[in-house]
């Protein structure tokens, strides 16, 4: 059992090592065979590269990885022995291949936190991590749970996509192209293949012959969290892969519809529109001012105007009702030059 676990700790501080070696000296190695090129792709991503080496960086040590941890999730997929031993009783193969994937992910968190201002998100990118690593890290001490970490193997085909369609972004490429219409297709596809379709078809496989109950109580925790975390995530991830493929299909639309030649329009008349000169001014309303100050001073709702002691030009009564004397007519022009009266 120590030797086991040793090894196991080996694998994973082997690939940790490796990322590093792979994310410090990869990308500049391949940096100067690919600045030979005369391809525009080619120019861009050096372009990128100079400006934003460490994303660059990252990109080719997850693409790496990805391609790896995905092909060993089809391999264990494809194993009778996840199938025989689902939930307990790991196979040995399969311990070293989720202490590679966890060693991939301690690489991940570190690298992310590092990188936490250039990347978008990282709270929830950090969160992820630690839960998928936390994860695997129960399922290699306990030896129990297996049909979750293939699930968590097969989402790397996901994040393959993914990340290229990043790339693409990143690199300018035109969002009405044929190549970004491909690959949000082939996201929006793939994400639902292998974070909907495959996990739900592996558990129900696995619980038409197998009972979780069987697992101890830190790995029977650990089965029903990740149900629940992990289906907001995919479900999230399925949700922007729509969302994506939605807006460059959209985006293909506008650009062909705006793109076809468009027959030259007669000019028309507008009919029965009167010219600017034409049109009458509208007539000011004459502004009355009444000579009673109290009155001038009293609110449009106050009772004072209705109060005989306090206003001496206002005469209420049952039967007639009359107006406070007027000083100034504003707004009504003379007839002549003669100076206004007052009323």
């Amino acid at each position: 059992m120590f030797s086991s676990n040793l090894f196991l700790l080996l694998v994973l501080s082997l690939t940790v090592n490796v990322s590093a070696g792979i994310y410090f000296f990869l990308a500049p190695a391949l940096a100067f065979p690919i600045s030979k090129s005369d391809s525009e792709i080619a120019k861009r991503l050096i372009k990128f590269y100079k400006e934003k080496p460490r994303l660059i960086r990252k990109l080719f040590r997850d693409q790496i990885f990805a391609i790896l941890l995905f092909s060993c999730g089809l391999y264990c997929s494809s194993s009778r022995e996840m199938y025989a031993k689902p939930l307990r009783n790991t196979s040995s193969t399969f311990l070293v291949i989720f202490s590679v994937y966890l060693g991939n992910y301690v690489f991940k968190f570190c690298q992310d936190f590092l990188l936490r201002r250039e990347l978008p998100l990282y709270k929830i990118s950090l969160l992820h991590h630690f839960v998928t690593a936390t994860t695997y890290g129960v399922i290699i001490a306990y030896r129990q749970n297996s049909i979750s970490g293939v699930v968590g193997l097969l989402f790397e085909g996901s994040v393959l996509v993914f990340d290229l369609n990043s790339l693409l972004r990143f690199l300018g490429v035109s969002k009405t192209g044929w190549l970004v219409l491909c690959t949000s297709v082939l996201r929006f596809f793939v994400t639902i293949l292998l974070r909907a379709l495959c996990p739900i078809a592996l558990l129900a496989i696995t619980l038409s012959t197998h009972t979780p109950l069987s697992l101890e109580y830190v790995p029977l925790g650990f089965f029903f969290m990740n149900i629940v975390f992990f289906s907001m995530i995919n479900g999230w991830h399925i949700k922007m892969s729509f969302e994506g493929f939605k807006k460059r299909l959209l985006a293909r639309r506008l650009s062909y519809y705006y793109s076809r030649p468009r027959a030259a329009s007669d000019g028309m008349e507008l009919n029965n529109v009167a010219s600017l000169t034409q049109i009458l001014t509208r007539t000011a309303l004459p502004i009355v001012i009444p000579s009673d100050a109290n009155f001038r001073l009293s609110s449009p709702v106050s009772n004072v105007n209705m109060n005989s002691d306090e206003v001496s030009n206002i005469a209420v009564s049952r039967h007639e009702r009359t107006l406070p004397q007027i000083n100034v007519i504003i707004n009504d022009t003379p007839a002549s030059n003669e100076p206004i009266n007052q009323v």
